[in-house]
């Protein structure tokens, strides 16, 4: 049996005994195709079952770099009292009570001192020489284990290596940003007595010593996380940071296009960035990622060149770049990210039909000083007609205006209509905010 077949018969009711096994099984949203097709020690569901319940998990232990963290740690360290069994603090020499308040809230936090020296992967590699068993789990100081899911990453650990024990893997909680995105990629676990090793300055990820990424598994475990809100950027300076270490990552590795990407993705202010900006960042980037889809599984050389891909087809939309989006849309498909490709290229589409829909509402506004007496109930038809294109072209202001010229001239009753179901509609919406 396959450990894919396993993880489908969780949903064939009985097929997988009532039991501890079962629910920690149940922890695992998904697993990559390797892992998937990976053979388990028994075919008998019942019997792995009875196998685990007395089975003992290997030691987890918290890897945290800190620096100035006095407002956090406590808090990020307490949340994992039931998912590990030590915490490591890699300290890069804060200077305020950032220690003294681990210490209190872990009394068994141990402490290693290491100068900041503008390497996320070097700090974090620094915990392979202090634990040699078990599981890392790198958490950073602000993120918080969502408290109705602790003790859950102990009991997928446990029952990942029951299973796969032999197999090398990163284990990704899920990350939650605070008023943001959720990220499921994230491979914050693995093996301390692995091959698995951090490399890249910045946006660091575990790849074996080739530099391949390494299988993954994706477990139902949340972090609430606050560093990316606004305030907190601007405060400690994150992006700022974030560009200079991708500037020197792309002087070590100058034909690395990942760093490109970074650069582009972290440095260049999307929103208020003039035409010509625009047009370098796209230059650079297009020369950078190429127009082939790697072959096989992303690594660290060629994991961002897809993500480049979708970068450069929102670039192409600021830019107004037609071909150029065509062009990165169909990379994107060709690469199996339908959804980016079909999401770029809806909004590109619409955003033509939009722009033809305000034409026309000007076009009929502009023949209202002609009209006739013998014109009055096709113009009284016009304006209807103006006031529903205008609601379908998110020309609000034009509406209400259309409208009552259309109801003045006997006409205006389709628009009517309109706003009985569009407020049905809403009556019905959820709350976005709630």
């Amino acid at each position: 049996m396959k450990l894919s077949q396993l993880l489908g018969l969780l949903q064939v009711p009985g097929a997988v005994p009532t039991s501890r096994f079962a629910s920690d099984l149940a922890l695992i949203a998904s697993v990559s195709p390797g892992l998937a097709a990976a053979p388990l020690p028994s075919t008998d569901a019942a019997g792995l079952a009875e196998a685990y319940a007395s089975y003992r998990p290997r030691p987890v232990t918290a890897v945290v770099l800190t620096q100035d963290e006095e407002e956090r740690i406590a808090r990020c360290l307490t949340a994992l009292a039931e998912d590990t069994d030590r915490c490591l603090l890699i300290d890069s020499g804060s200077a305020d009570a950032t220690v003294e308040r681990a210490l209190r809230a872990r009394a068994d936090a141990r402490i290693r001192s290491a100068p900041w020296a503008d390497d996320f992967s070097r700090q974090r590699n620094l915990a392979f020489d202090e634990v040699d068993e078990g599981w890392l789990w790198y958490v950073d100081a602000d993120e918080v284990l969502a408290p109705e899911h602790s003790g859950r990453l102990r009991r997928a650990l446990s029952v990942l290596d029951f299973l796969l024990g032999t197999r090398d893997f990163v284990v990704s909680p899920v990350i939650a940003d605070q008023g943001g995105p959720a990220y499921t990629n994230t491979q914050r676990v693995l093996r301390a007595d692995g091959p698995l090793r951090f490399r890249g300055r910045v946006h660091e990820h575990p790849y074996d010593a080739e530099g391949r990424a390494p299988e993954r598994v994706q477990v139902d475990v949340r972090l609430d996380h606050t560093g990316y809100l606004p305030e907190v950027i601007e405060r400690r300076g994150k992006r700022q940071l974030y560009v200079r270490l991708d500037q020197l990552a792309r002087a070590e590795e100058p034909d690395n296009p990942k760093w490109v990407y970074y650069e582009v993705r972290d440095g260049l202010d999307r929103r208020t960035a003039s035409e010509t900006e625009l047009r370098s960042a796209f230059r650079r980037l297009a020369e950078a990622a190429g127009d082939v889809v790697p072959p096989g599984p992303p690594g660290y050389r060629t994991e961002r060149i897809v993500d480049s891909w979708s970068l450069l087809c929102e670039l192409a939309l600021r830019l107004g770049e037609t071909d150029a989006l065509l062009t990165y849309t169909a990379l994107l498909s060709a690469a199996g990210r339908t959804v980016e490709a079909t999401y770029y290229r809806t909004l590109f589409e619409s955003s033509r039909l939009l722009g033809r829909l305000s034409t026309l509402v000007d076009t009929i506004a502009s023949v209202e000083a002609d009209e006739q007496l013998a014109d009055r109930h096709l113009m009284g038809r016009l304006f209807e007609l103006q006031a529903t294109l205008a609601l379908a072209g998110g020309r609000y202001e034009a509406v209400l205006p259309a409208y009552r010229k259309a109801v003045a001239r006997s006409a205006g009753h389709g628009v009517k209509e309109d706003f009985t179901q569009l407020a049905r509609v809403l009556a019905e919406a959820p709350d976005a905010t709630s």
